[in-house]
C-alpha cells in the first residue's frame, strides 16, 4: 500500500472515530461541564507517556504555554457548548451545527488576522442561512436552544481554529495539544465550584458505563484519532483533508440514525435543510482552489 493512500485510510478512520462523539456525547449521563472535565483530565494523562518519551515539555516556553492555554480556554467553552447542544437536543442537531465551523473560520481568518472578506467567502456565508432557518423552523421548540447552543460551539471551534492556525509554527503540535487539554481542565476545575453550588443535585463521579464510554471517547475519539490525523496530513494536501473533515458531521448524523434512531424525532425538512447547509459547506473549498489556481 503506497503512503499516500495509507494516509487517506488513516484520515477517514479519524474522522469516524470523531463522528461518534456525537453519539457518545449523548449515552454519557454527566451534565456537559462535567462530561468534558473528565474527558479533557482522562485525555491529558493519556497524553502524559508521549510527552515524557518524546521530550515534549523540553521546547514549551512561558509564552507559548501563556498562549496555547488561552486558546486552551476557548477549546473548554467550544466543548461544553458542544455538548450542552447534544443534552438540549439531541447528536444530529448538534453535529450539523459543526458544519458550519469551516464557513465560520472564514470570518474568523479576516477579524484576527485583519485581512478583507472575499466576496466568495462571504457569499457561502450567505448560502448557509436558508439551510439554518429551515432547520429551525422544523425542529420541536424543546431543540431550538440546543441548536442555537450548537452554533455557539461551532463558533467558538471556529475562533481557536484560527488562533491555533496563527501560532501553530511555534511549537509541535502534540505538545500544543497537551496544554491546550490541560488548560480545558484547569480551566474546568474552576468553574465547577461555582456550577455545582447552583445545581447541588447534578452528577459529578461517572458509574461503571459513564467510565467505559469516557474512556473510549478520550482514548480513541481524541487521542488515537488526532495522532492519525498528523501522520495522515504530512502526505495529504489541506484541500482534501478539509473535505474529508466535512464527513465528520455525516458521519455523526448517520450513526445517530443508526445507533440513536433519531431519525424518528425529525422530519423531511430537517434533513433538507442539512442537506443545504453541507451543500454549502462542500462547494467552498471548491471555490478556494479555483481562486488559488486563478491567482497563480
Amino acid at each position: 500500500m503506497n503512503i499516500v493512500l495509507r494516509s487517506y485510510i488513516y484520515l477517514h478512520i479519524a474522522v469516524f472515530l470523531f463522528g461518534f462523539t456525537g453519539i457518545l456525547g449523548y449515552v454519557i449521563d454527566l451534565p456537559a461541564i462535567t462530561l468534558v472535565w473528565w474527558r479533557s483530565l482522562l485525555t491529558w494523562l493519556m497524553l502524559l507517556p508521549y510527552m515524557f518519551y518524546t521530550n515534549g515539555f523540553k521546547h514549551i516556553t512561558k509564552r507559548s504555554f501563556a498562549i496555547f492555554a488561552g486558546i486552551g480556554c476557548i477549546v473548554a467553552l467550544h466543548w461544553i457548548s458542544f455538548y450542552g447542544s447534544i443534552k438540549l437536543a439531541n447528536s444530529s442537531v448538534a453535529m450539523i451545527c459543526l458544519a458550519t465551523i469551516s464557513v465560520m473560520t472564514v470570518f474568523c481568518d479576516a477579524w484576527f488576522n485583519k485581512k478583507s472578506i472575499l466576496w466568495k467567502d462571504a457569499l457561502i456565508g450567505i448560502a448557509i442561512i436558508p439551510g439554518i432557518l429551515l432547520i429551525i423552523q422544523n425542529i420541536s421548540t424543546q431543540y431550538k436552544l440546543g441548536f442555537l447552543v450548537g452554533l455557539i460551539a461551532a463558533a467558538f471551534s471556529a475562533i481557536f481554529a484560527t488562533l491555533n492556525k496563527k501560532f501553530v509554527q511555534s511549537l509541535h503540535s502534540i505538545s500544543i495539544t497537551w496544554i491546550e487539554l490541560f488548560a480545558v481542565w484547569a480551566f474546568i476545575t474552576l468553574m465547577l465550584p461555582f456550577y455545582y453550588n447552583i445545581n447541588p443535585e447534578a452528577k459529578f463521579l461517572p458509574n461503571n458505563s459513564d467510565l467505559f464510554y469516557l474512556i473510549i471517547l478520550s482514548l480513541f475519539c481524541t487521542v488515537i484519532s488526532y495522532v492519525l490525523v498528523l501522520k495522515s496530513l504530512h502526505h495529504i494536501s489541506a484541500f482534501s483533508a478539509m473535505l474529508t473533515f466535512n464527513l465528520e458531521t455525516i458521519y455523526g448524523i448517520i450513526l445517530s440514525i443508526v445507533i440513536l434512531h433519531e431519525h424518528r424525532q425529525m422530519n423531511a425538512w430537517f434533513y433538507f435543510g442539512v442537506l443545504l447547509i453541507l451543500l454549502s459547506v462542500f462547494l467552498h473549498p471548491y471555490l478556494n482552489k479555483a481562486r488559488q489556481k486563478k491567482s497563480k
